[in-house]
């Protein structure tokens, strides 16, 4: 497992990544890639998006647990363009899996799936 100091939390990082993305939004940068995504607007996003959920799939069926890591990190950067794009926040997803959490703990009691929509 990787060490992690007190300043690069999973949580820290997340925050500070967006905010980077953020910042690109906001100030174009030439050679970014982050503000090539912005530049090509919504659609390049979401193909980005799908390209790297193909690709996770893919090597979450063999390729090993480190390009399982790299696959995963390149989605969640994607999605975190996505999100910047969409005026959406680490902190919206937060709250969001905090009140399915919680109704997955009454629905536990009441057996019935909570993430199924």
């Amino acid at each position: 497992m990787a060490k992690n100091t007190a300043n690069s939390t999973p949580e820290n990082v997340i925050a500070s990544l967006y905010r980077l993305i953020l910042e690109r939004k906001e100030n174009p940068q030439a050679h970014s890639y982050t503000c090539a995504l912005f530049s090509g607007g919504k659609d390049k996003i979401l193909k980005k998006i799908g390209e790297e959920a193909v690709e996770v799939i893919i090597a979450a069926k063999g390729q090993g647990r480190v390009r399982l890591i790299e696959e995963l990190s390149d989605l969640c950067y994607h999605t975190l363009v996505l999100m910047a794009l969409e005026g959406v926040s680490p902190e919206d997803i937060a709250l969001e899996l905090q009140r399915r959490s919680s109704r997955s703990s009454e629905a536990a009691n009441e057996r019935q799936p909570v993430f199924n929509k």
